[in-house]
């Protein structure tokens, strides 16, 4: 019973000195979210209702079915290097960006998939976040990106033409 009370302590007291040794680490990181500076790269789906985050498999059966207008949120250059088969490039970078008016064009019901990179790119959900505000209500944030894509073996096409 004894040994039993003393090896709980020691793992208490070795859980909060690793709590402790954690928040020292990341302080840096704990101070920018104190201040918000992550809340662009998150999303509330209570505000956003109309868009969701999906899958390769998700992303490929709306791609190859034609069920879906796809948007690529890359920078031109990378677009050029290669994209999905189809998909408009619509950059996210930098700020100001505009819809063009074809987009804006199309049904406010139909079905958008937008991607970026993938993994860190966080693009895609600004782009999406716009698209919301334009009045899409079915935006698809494929959130693995064109990497996923490529690693997977799926089409893709190079160049900048724009559908």
């Amino acid at each position: 019973m004894k040994d039993a009370r003393r090896i709980l302590r020691q793992v208490l007291v070795l859980g909060g000195l690793s709590i402790i040794v954690a928040a020292a680490v990341n302080f840096p990181l704990i101070k920018r979210l104190a201040r918000g500076e992550f809340r662009e790269t998150f999303f509330q789906a209570a505000d956003f209702p109309g868009i969701r985050l999906i899958t390769l498999q998700e992303a490929e059966d709306l791609w190859s079915g034609g069920k879906a207008f796809v948007l690529d949120a890359r920078a031109a250059e990378f677009f050029g290097r290669g994209h999905v088969p189809g998909a408009r490039n619509l950059s996210a970078a930098g700020s100001g960006i505009e819809i063009p008016a074809d987009v804006l064009g199309l049904a406010r019901s139909g079905t958008l998939v937008v991607y970026c990179e993938g993994g860190d790119c966080r693009s895609s959900l600004a782009l999406a976040k716009l698209l919301h505000e334009a009045g899409f209500l079915d935006i698809r944030v494929f959130s693995g990106g064109w990497g996923e894509w490529q690693a997977a073996g799926l089409p893709e096409e190079k160049g900048d033409d724009q559908e």
